[in-house]
């Protein structure tokens, strides 16, 4: 059965989740500190749980510039892992996140919520890739 990889890209942190069929799970976290560091732990992570494609949310709404940026990492996520890249639109999937950790008592401003955020985020963009396919 073919493993997908989804990634949340964001400037500090890239949410990750993994499915196996229609079983998606939010896998973690991967500090974006640098580029070169992301792409290797992604990398460990493919090569770890055997992924045969990555989904990367695009934004759509947002401007062009965090588009780019997202662009500009997949082609070079590409390049170095040797794996498919698909986009999908990721609008509203912070949003939709952010609506589900609402009942839980995290603190917005604390680093745990965030990650959650991108973590729920990056299964929300496999999810809405696997029900678009």
């Amino acid at each position: 059965m073919k493993k997908l990889l989804g990634l949340d890209f964001g400037q500090k942190r890239i949410g990750v989740a993994i499915s196996e069929g229609s079983l998606i799970t939010s896998y973690g976290v991967v500090n974006n500190d640098s580029l070169e560091e992301a792409i290797h732990e992604i990398g460990k992570i493919c090569h770890g749980e055997n992924v045969s494609k990555i989904v990367v949310g695009l934004p759509k709404s947002k401007s062009n510039i965090q588009a780019d940026k997202v662009r500009k990492f997949a082609i070079e996520l590409a390049k170095k892992l040797d794996l498919e890249i698909d986009f999908v639109d990721e609008t509203l999937t912070s949003k939709e996140a952010e609506r589900q950790l609402g009942n839980q008592k995290l603190d917005p401003r604390e680093k745990r919520y965030k990650e959650e955020i991108d973590k729920l985020s990056a299964k929300y963009i496999l999810e809405q890739y696997l029900n678009e396919g």
